[in-house]
Formats: structure tokens, C-alpha cells, sequence
């Protein structure tokens, strides 16, 4: 009832507390508050949606097209959290909203989902304007694991920020394949001191012996067993 009181701060206030319950029951209310008059508690519903689980993602997926970014990133990040694949086409649309912070929120959601359908689109937010979003396209791909990823990742690896850089790196260590090896040699030159930490832990995962330098003793593999 008390998602019903004429003060908005209340409104948002049990809409959190809701969430915080995390109890099913109050889906339905929950899902009626993402179209409230004021936007703070449609975000706080959405975020509330995210936290109880499954049985909200048509809702927002709707809301996804809120007039507010506010309630647009925070449906992604709640669509995120339950992590389901329908959710997927809905969130490859938001890759091209308007608002940054929408695009970086739908990007996290599709790498914490794990779909390989939006390997296509993330590829393609590699190349977003926002640093933000290109960083959050290259970790979503390296969740997602797909190895038709790693030349565009590779390509990442050239970008002109570090953080882009370094989460190319780290996602091309997730994914372990050996194509990757001699531009992440390259970044071993990094001018970024964390790029050049995160190429050296993607070369050890992988394990490609090219990446030891000519006359450096190879590790011994120990004895069977």
C-alpha cells in the first residue's frame, strides 16, 4: 500500500526496502511502480526487480525504453543481475541508446548473461565514443569466452585508452588462445604499467612458447603426476 502514498520519497524508499526483502510477492506491485509518475521510483523498482529475480524481466524490458535514462541503466543492470538470455535482443538494442551510461550498463548486463548472440553488437561497442562503454564491451566479451572475439579484442588492444587496453588483455586471457600471442607480446611494451601486467597474465595463461624469448630456458614440466 505504501507504494501508493503521494510522497515520492516514500514510494522510492519501500520500493527499495522491497528489493532488499527480495520476496516474489511484491513482483507485482513492483512492476506497476516501473510506470510511477516520477522517475526515482521507477529506477528504485527496477533496481528492486533486479535483486527478487526472473519473473520481472518482460517488465523490464519494457522499461528499457523509459523516457529517464535513470530507469533505462538501471532495467540493464537488473536485467544483468538475473541474467536471463531473453533479456538479450532487448539489451543488443540499448547498445545504441543515447545515453553512455545506458550503453555501459546494457554492455556489463550482456557479459554477465553470457549469450554469444551479442558478440556481434559488443564487437561493435568496441568502437563506441565513451571509453566507458568500450571497457565494459571488452569484458563483457571476455565473460562470454567466444573466440571469434579475439581480433577484435586484439584490435582493442591498440585503443587509445589504458583501461580499454587492459580489459582487452585481461578478456583475451579468459578466453586462453594462442592467435592472441604476439600482439599481447607487443603490449608487453605498454606505456601503462597495468596493460603490461594484464598482457604478461594473459601470455602466462595461454602458454605459448613463442612468447619465451629465444635462448631463455623453457620451465621444466615436471615429473608425471
Amino acid at each position: 500500500m505504501l507504494l501508493k502514498n503521494e510522497d515520492w520519497r516514500i514510494r522510492r524508499a519501500v520500493a527499495r526496502r522491497l528489493g532488499q526483502i527480495g520476496d516474489p510477492q511484491a513482483t507485482p506491485a513492483l512492476m506497476e511502480a516501473l510506470q510511477d509518475k516520477d522517475r526515482w521510483v521507477r529506477e528504485a523498482a527496477a533496481e528492486a526487480l533486479g535483486q527478487i529475480g526472473p519473473p520481472a524481466v518482460p517488465a523490464l524490458i519494457q522499461a528499457l525504453r523509459d523516457e529517464k535514462w535513470e530507469v533505462r541503466r538501471a532495467a540493464a543492470q537488473a536485467l544483468g543481475q538475473i541474467g536471463d538470455p531473453q533479456a538479450t535482443p532487448a539489451l543488443i538494442e540499448a547498445l545504441q541508446d543515447e545515453d553512455r551510461d545506458v550503453r555501459w550498463a546494457a554492455a556489463r548486463a550482456l557479459g554477465q548473461i553470457g549469450d554469444p548472440q551479442a558478440i556481434p553488437a559488443l564487437i561493435e561497442a568496441l568502437k563506441d565514443e565513451d571509453e566507458g562503454v568500450r571497457q565494459a564491451a571488452a569484458e563483457a566479451l571476455g565473460q562470454i569466452g567466444d573466440p571469434q572475439a579475439i581480433p577484435a579484442l586484439i584490435q582493442a588492444l591498440q585503443d587509445e585508452e589504458r583501461d580499454v587496453r587492459r580489459a582487452a588483455a585481461e578478456a583475451l586471457e579468459k578466453i586462453g588462445d594462442h592467435q592472441a600471442t604476439p600482439t599481447l607480446i607487443q603490449a608487453l611494451r605498454d606505456e601503462d604499467r597495468d596493460v603490461r601486467q594484464a598482457a604478461a597474465e594473459a601470455l602466462g595463461q595461454i602458454g605459448d612458447p613463442q612468447a619465451i624469448p629465444p635462448g631463455h630456458p623453457r620451465p621444466h614440466p615436471g615429473p608425471p603426476g
